[in-house]
């Protein structure tokens, strides 16, 4: 008799073996495993995504502010105190005083994706503080109604000081461009607020004084600086610390 050829089919399929609970459970722990690893990186890549889209932010602001600029014929820098009452620092004034500079976008360009818990400035306990301390960076004035106009930055507000014996005259808050000594060094804007760094901290809520924040020069530089150099440091040419000082406020034997 000739052989079968061909391949032998048995008459029940083989079943494939399941995993073995503890196949399953290193599985799950390779995956934990993993996650873990990557976690840490994801985060940090976004807290540096939040920290250029700031500086971004932060640059269309000094090309608005070039723009307000070289629309006078004597250019003087926007005043703090130009709003309905003159007693508080109206830094939320930039929103409206740039509006059509910045391609009348409102709010946008003066948000921050960093700005979280105490170092956002729309957070209710800092509107509270801020409208308190007479610092306003959120409309409407000391009212329950939902925030319609806000800046997360602050804007240089130092006042003009007239000349003395030690200091040459200082300030940058509606003062004429030509006469800040060093518009290089003057810092225009920072994040708000500067006593609450939101960039590249761990947290990001602003409870510690660490981390650092972007610094808006007048010259269009914008700088990441932590806390201490941004707040305890002078600028190069002698302008005492902190930063809001730095560019005009020199002593009479120095700048």
């Amino acid at each position: 008799m000739r052989a079968c050829r061909g391949k032998h089919h048995p008459s029940h399929p083989v079943q494939r073996k399941a995993f073995t609970l503890i196949e399953l459970l290193v599985v799950i722990a390779i995956i934990a495993l993993l996650i873990s690893i990557l976690l840490p990186s994801l985060g940090a890549a976004r807290r540096t995504a939040w920290t250029v889209i700031c500086q971004s932010n932060m640059k269309q602001i000094s090309l608005a502010t070039q723009l307000y600029l070289d629309d006078q014929k004597d250019p003087q820098m926007p005043n703090m105190r130009a709003g309905p009452n003159p007693n508080f620092l109206w830094y939320v004034g930039i929103v409206d005083a740039f509006n059509e500079y910045m391609g009348n976008a409102g709010n946008k360009p003066y948000d921050c994706p960093a700005a979280k818990g105490l170092s956002s400035v729309r957070n209710p306990e800092n509107v509270q503080y801020l409208q308190e301390a007479q610092r306003v960076y959120t409309l409407p004035l000391f009212s329950d109604d939902e925030i319609t106009t806000y800046t997360e930055y602050y804007f240089n507000d130092s006042e003009i000081r007239r000349e003395t014996s030690s200091m040459f005259e200082s300030g940058i808050s509606s003062r004429k461009l030509r006469l800040i000594r060093r518009p290089d060094w003057v810092v225009w804007a920072t994040d708000a607020l500067d006593e609450f760094p939101r960039h590249q901290s761990l947290a990001n809520t602003g409870e510690q004084r660490r981390g650092q924040n972007n610094v808006l020069f007048l010259d269009g530089r914008v700088k990441l600086m932590s806390y201490d150099e941004y707040y305890l440091s002078p600028d190069p040419y002698g302008a005492a610390p902190p930063f809001y000082n730095w560019g005009h406020a020199y002593p009479r034997n120095r700048g």
